[in-house]
């Protein structure tokens, strides 16, 4: 069992960690997950009919605009994600520097201008890349939204600390690790919904 020890964080937080953020909440949240294919997949589909048809029929067959319409979409992909880091840091940077405590009985973040608590229940999945720590709600989109940053630990055993409070909270059983027994870049630590919720939290 998971001894309860806190585990504190400070930092500010930067575009490229909320945009990984949200990422993962595309890859880890059942509706992101099927956006995510979707996308992906009609511009595979688009990139193997050009291909095909410009083996068979010659450069002039392949068609401009199906050119044009598959990069388009994969710049879409891109770009709503990027644009939505950069109005949330906007509201990040307003609240200042955060101090963040990760604890049994949850998080509480205190940062220039907020102060708020969140416990354990209002999450029901976790994940983890290189980068972040990412919880989200239990809801098909996983709305709510919480980005705590590595480099916010004061020590690197601090972050074996807070993944054990993380998978003890929202993850029934055991982390997923790689074939090679090591833990993966961007690795999921779901638990089973039990509510939804559709409040935001970003820190």
């Amino acid at each position: 069992m998971t001894a309860d020890t806190s585990v504190k964080l400070t930092y500010v937080v930067t575009w490229r960690e909320i945009s990984e953020g949200l990422k993962m909440q595309m890859r880890h949240s059942p509706v992101g997950r099927w956006c995510y294919r979707v996308l992906w997949g009609l511009c595979a589909l688009l990139a193997l009919l050009s291909v095909a048809n410009l083996l068979t029929r010659g450069v002039d067959a392949a068609g401009l605009e199906v050119w044009r319409f598959l990069l388009t979409a994969c710049l879409l992909v891109i770009a709503i994600r990027w644009l939505t880091a950069l109005a949330l840091l906007a509201y990040a940077r307003h609240l200042g520097e955060h101090r963040v405590t990760v604890d049994a009985d949850g998080i509480s973040i205190v940062s220039e201008r907020h102060t708020h608590h969140t416990n354990w229940g209002f999450y029901g999945r976790g994940a983890e890349s290189r980068r972040v720590f990412v919880l989200l709600t239990p809801d098909v989109w996983g709305t709510g939204l919480m980005v705590l940053p590595k480099r916010g630990l004061s020590d690197p055993q601090d972050a074996e600390r807070l993944r054990s409070l993380i998978t003890e909270h929202l993850a029934s059983g055991s982390p997923r690790r790689s074939a090679r027994g090591s833990r993966s870049r961007d690795e999921s630590l779901d638990a089973p919904a039990s509510h939804p919720y559709t409040e935001r939290q970003e820190s």
